[in-house]
């Protein structure tokens, strides 16, 4: 199986010293597909992150299909992850940049593409933000803001088109909140997780991945 994850600068795995979620994915799977080839067992996977700093849904719809077909090995079976839409979140000056209907109609279509192409789709949450460092973002040059009301509507809106699509969701903007809320230092500039963000994260993701890959 060819696990494909396509999201933004978090699937990408910036802010974090082991790569990510993904590279964690990555590192595990990769283990064991190794130990099975030594020991004649049927698992395989690999693991290929086409994360992309600041990508939006409309972004992964655009490229989705060429770069999962880029990537056909024989007829090995994919898993498609979606993870995006916080920068689809994103307030400048006060202003949405993107109206939630929209947002909504955009992952129905890249619903759509991502089960044309595989029988296993799976998306995800989005992580939560400190408010105090994000509004605004102390890195933007144009006033983006991130607001975690905002970002849980996003959320919100992929689990009802998960639910409508009939596809697996996995929840993490209200654990990763209230993990934050505990004092669990999670960030490390407000927006992107850390070591400890991606492994919470990771945490979350991997009981359903491992579902999926059996």
């Amino acid at each position: 199986m060819r696990i494909l994850v396509f999201g933004d600068s978090i699937a990408q795995g910036f802010f974090d010293s082991r790569g990510g979620w993904v590279q964690r994915l990555a590192a595990d799977i990769h283990a064991r597909t190794l130990g099975a080839m030594n020991t004649d067992e049927s698992f395989y996977a690999e693991v290929h992150n086409l994360g992309v700093s600041g990508d939006t849904a409309s972004g992964v719809l655009a490229r989705i299909v060429n770069e999962t077909k880029a990537r056909r090995l024989y007829e090995m079976p994919d898993l498609i992850i979606i993870a995006v839409g916080i920068n689809d979140s994103v307030l400048i000056h006060n202003k949405a940049q993107q109206d939630v209907y929209k947002f909504q109609e955009t992952l129905e279509h890249l619903a759509d593409k991502a089960m044309a192409l595989t029988n296993n789709v799976l998306f995800m949450g989005l992580s939560a933000v400190d408010e105090e460092l994000t509004n605004p973002w102390k890195f933007s040059s144009t006033g983006k803001q991130f607001r975690n009301h905002r970002i849980n509507l996003f959320e919100d809106t992929i689990k009802q088109v998960a639910i409508n699509q009939e596809i697996d969701f996995v929840p993490i903007h209200d654990k990763f909140l209230q993990e934050l809320d505990n004092g669990y230092e999670l960030l490390s500039d407000g927006l992107h997780p850390n070591d400890l963000g991606h492994e919470l994260i990771y945490q979350m993701i991997s009981p359903k991945i491992e579902e999926l890959i059996r």
